[in-house]
């Protein structure tokens, strides 16, 4: 994990001195709106980016493996032999993805013994959607089921009306 810390991307334009502008740029583009960001084919250029990469950062292998390590993600990556919580840099990738929250609180947890504690709160993302997306993706579950009727209606209906005249006579 890189935790250099980047700088934003700044406008390529020059001010009236000739230094770089320092505005940031519009999204997709490279100038900021005093310097051409505003202009129609230079938004088109921009928006056409954002289009490009998203159509490549959205790939649906990818997000079917990442649905699987969510809903088979086990808790107990997160703790070492003896039961203690690793240190949030060792946690598992898979592990860490799945983490919806953290609350750490300092307390007297014991009454009375005037020792203060940290307690480690840990809520995890809802792995069912994620199984259900699965089982969707290898055709174990259906949105909806379509039921092909091959004999007429009528037929049927007419049979029935018919079995409930004999009961009735005979009963």
């Amino acid at each position: 994990m890189n935790t250099a810390q980047h700088e934003p991307r700044r406008c390529t334009g020059k001010n009236r001195a000739g230094k770089p502008c320092g505005r940031p740029p519009i999204k997709g583009g490279f100038v900021c709106p005093k310097h051409g960001g505003g202009l129609p084919n230079v938004r088109a250029k921009a928006n056409e980016r954002i289009r490009d990469m998203l159509a490549d950062a959205i790939d649906p292998d990818r997000s079917m493996r990442e649905s699987a390590r969510l809903a088979y993600s086990d808790i107990r990556e997160l703790y070492d032999e003896d039961g203690r919580l690793l240190p949030i840099k060792q946690w598992p990738d898979d592990i860490a993805r799945a983490v919806r929250s953290i609350e750490s609180v300092t307390g007297n947890v014991d009454k009375g013994d005037g020792k203060f504690d940290q307690v480690v709160k840990i809520q995890l993302i809802d792995k069912t959607r994620h199984v259900e997306n699965l089982m969707k993706h290898h055709g174990l579950l259906a949105d909806k089921v379509e039921h092909n009727v091959t004999v007429n209606i009528v037929q049927r209906l007419e049979a029935g009306r018919k079995r409930l005249l004999l009961m009735a006579k005979n009963g």
